[in-house]
C-alpha cells in the first residue's frame, strides 16, 4: 500500500495566499510591498527545487534560511514539515504542518500533507479528519483520496476503502498507486475478479516492477500452452513467491514446458515444485521460450476465486538428505513439543512496524513447559535472543542458514508460529502446522473475519482485536500451546 505527497505547489500570483489572509499572493507574501517576502522567495524557489531532487539536508537549511527571513512564511514553515515527515521525523514534522494548516485552513494540499503524517504516527482517526478535511476544499484531489482510502483500511472499513480509490482513479485514470491500492482493497474483500485485474497495475510502480529486467518475446495471455515453454519470473518478496509457484504445476499439467527465474535462495524450493522443469539464477542467460509471464500474474490468468484457489500442500520439499540430517539432530526431543517462531519481517516491508513484533512481546509462551523452542528468525531481529533472559530455551537459528536448511527445520516441527513474514508461507507450502499473528489491518491474502487461510490449509490466523496490540494474541496462543502439550503428554 502507498500513500501519496503530491508535488510541492507554489501559489501563483493571483492565487490566494497560503498564509490565510484571504488577499492575493501577489498582495501579500508575494507583494512588492514586502520586501522581506519578496527577498525570501528566491530562497524559497530554491528550497522546492532542491526538495524535489530528494536533496532534504540542502533544501532543509534553505526552508530554514527563509524562515530566518520571512517567520511568518506559511510554505517554508510547512514544507520543512514535510521533509521532516520524509524522513519520518515525525515529533519534527507534525507541530510544523499543524501550524502550517491553522495558519492557512483553506489550502487543501496543507491538510493532505498533515494527513500522511498522521497516518506515519498511527493517528488513523486524525489522517481520517485531515484528508477529509482536504476533500471538502478540493473534491477532485486524487491523492487525498487515495491517501483516505488507506487510511480507512487501516481501520479495516473495506467498502470505504475500495470506494474512495475508485474515486481517485475516476478522477485520474493512469493513477498507478491509487489501481494497486484498489487491488488489495478488492482482494482483501474477497472479489478477485476485480481485484486481479487491478493488481497488475503493480507492473507500472517502480517500487514493485517497473524498471526492473525486462523479457524479450510476448507476454503468455493465458492461452492453449501446450507444447510451449513458458518463462515465469519471482517478483516482490519471497513469500510471495512461495505462494505462487503452485501455479507452476497447473501450467505444467495444461502441457507446458515451465521455467522459473528467481533469487538464489529460492532456488532449491522452487525447483521442488510439481512441473517445474528448470529454475534460473537472476541475471543468467535465458534459454528459448515461447512467452513470459511474472508469478503473480498467474491467478488473474487462471480467472482464480475463492473456490478455485490451487491450496492442495504440500507442493514445497525440502532435500531429502537435509531433512533427514534435521530429524536425527531433533531425535532427543520425541517427548516435548518442537515449535519454531519467527517474529520480524523485512524492514523494508511499507508494513513492517505493524506486521512485526519485538521478541520480548512473545516472552511469556518461553515460559510453558515440555517444548523446545527454535528460532527460524533470519536478518538483524535474531540478535534481539541475546538481549532477552527469558530465550535461554530458544534455540538459535545458524547464522548462515539457508532458505532450504530453514525449511527441512521447519518440516521437522510441530508447530511454527510466525508473524505475517516468508515463513509463513514456506509453512504452509511445506503442509505444516502454523499459527499466524496478524495486526488489526492485515495483508490481503489474510483477508478479515476468518481463523483459516483458503491458501494454505495447514495455517491458523491468530488477529490482533485492536491495531498494534499484540498481548490479547500472545495470551491467547499461550493458551493453546498448553492445550496442545497436555494432548501430546496424554
Amino acid at each position: 500500500m502507498t500513500q501519496v505527497l503530491r508535488d510541492f505547489p507554489v501559489p501563483g500570483r493571483n492565487d490566494p495566499c497560503p498564509c490565510g489572509s484571504g488577499k492575493r499572493y501577489k498582495h501579500c507574501h508575494g507583494g512588492a510591498d514586502n520586501a522581506a517576502p519578496v527577498a525570501a522567495q528566491h530562497e524559497l524557489q530554491w528550497a522546492i527545487g532542491l526538495h524535489r531532487q530528494g536533496d532534504f539536508d540542502a533544501a532543509e537549511r534553505t526552508y530554514r534560511k527563509v524562515l530566518f527571513v520571512d517567520p511568518d512564511n506559511v510554505l517554508a514553515r510547512h514544507y520543512l514539515g514535510v521533509v521532516h515527515y520524509q524522513r519520518n521525523e515525525l515529533d519534527a514534522a507534525l507541530p510544523l504542518l499543524e501550524a502550517s494548516v491553522k495558519a492557512s485552513a483553506r489550502e487543501p494540499e496543507f491538510h493532505n500533507n498533515l494527513g500522511l503524517a498522521y497516518a506515519a504516527a498511527d493517528r488513523e482517526a486524525d489522517a481520517l479528519d485531515a484528508y477529509r478535511a482536504a476533500l471538502s476544499l478540493q473534491p477532485n484531489h486524487a491523492a487525498a483520496w487515495n491517501n483516505l482510502g488507506l487510511a480507512l483500511q487501516s481501520t479495516n472499513d473495506g467498502d470505504g476503502a475500495i470506494d474512495a480509490f475508485r474515486r481517485a482513479v475516476s478522477l485520474k485514470p493512469d493513477f498507478a498507486h491509487a489501481h494497486w491500492n484498489l487491488a488489495l482493497a478488492l482482494l482483501l474483500d474477497g472479489q478477485f475478479s476485480a481485484g486481479w485485474n487491478e493488481y497488475e497495475w503493480r507492473l507500472r510502480l517502480p517500487e514493485l516492477g517497473r524498471d526492473r529486467r525486462s523479457y524479450p518475446g510476448p507476454l503468455w495471455n493465458g492461452s492453449p500452452p501446450a507444447g510451449k515453454t513458458i518463462l515465469l519470473y519471482a517478483e516482490q518478496g519471497l513469500g510471495d513467491a512461495i505462494q505462487f509457484v503452485r501455479y507452476a504445476t497447473w501450467l505444467a499439467r495444461d502441457g507446458a514446458r515451465v521455467l522459473i527465474q528467481c533469487t538464489e535462495p529460492l532456488r532449491p524450493l522452487l525447483a521442488t515444485v510439481e512441473g517445474v522443469a528448470q529454475v534460473l539464477r537472476e541475471n543468467e542467460p535465458l534459454p528459448r521460450y515461447d512467452a513470459h509471464l511474472p508469478l503473480l500474474s498467474l491467478p488473474r490468468v487462471y480467472e482464480t476465486n475463492l473456490e478455485s484457489i490451487p491450496a492442495g500442500v504440500p507442493y514445497i520439499v525440502p532435500a531429502d538428505d537435509t531433512r533427514k540430517a534435521t530429524r536425527e539432530a531433533l531425535a532427543s526431543l520425541r517427548q516435548q513439543l518442537k515449535v519454531g517462531i519467527a517474529w520480524a519481517g523485512s524492514k523494508a516491508h511499507s508494513n513492517d512496524r505493524n506486521r512485526s513484533c519485538a521478541l520480548a512481546t512473545l516472552a511469556p509462551l518461553f515460559d510453558l513447559p515440555d517444548m523446545a523452542w527454535f528460532s527460524l528468525q533470519h536478518g538483524d531481529a535474531a540478535r534481539q535472543i541475546d538481549s532477552i533472559a527469558a530465550t535461554s530455551r530458544l534455540v538459535p537459528l545458524a547464522a548462515d542458514a539457508t532458505l532450504e536448511a530453514t525449511a527441512a527445520l521447519i518440516a521437522e516441527l510441530d508447530l511454527v508460529i510466525s508473524v505475517d513474514t516468508s515463513i509463513a508461507h514456506l509453512a504452509g507450502a511445506l503442509a505444516r502446522p502454523c499459527w499466524v499473528l496478524l495486526p488489526f489491518a492485515p495483508d490481503w491474502r489474510w483477508m478479515l473475519r476468518r481463523a483459516d487461510s483458503p491458501w494454505y490449509p495447514t495455517l491458523r490466523l491468530f488477529r490482533q482485536p485492536r491495531p498494534r496490540e499484540w498481548s490479547p494474541v500472545v495470551s491467547r496462543i499461550a493458551v493453546e500451546l498448553a492445550a496442545l502439550v497436555a494432548v501430546k503428554l496424554s
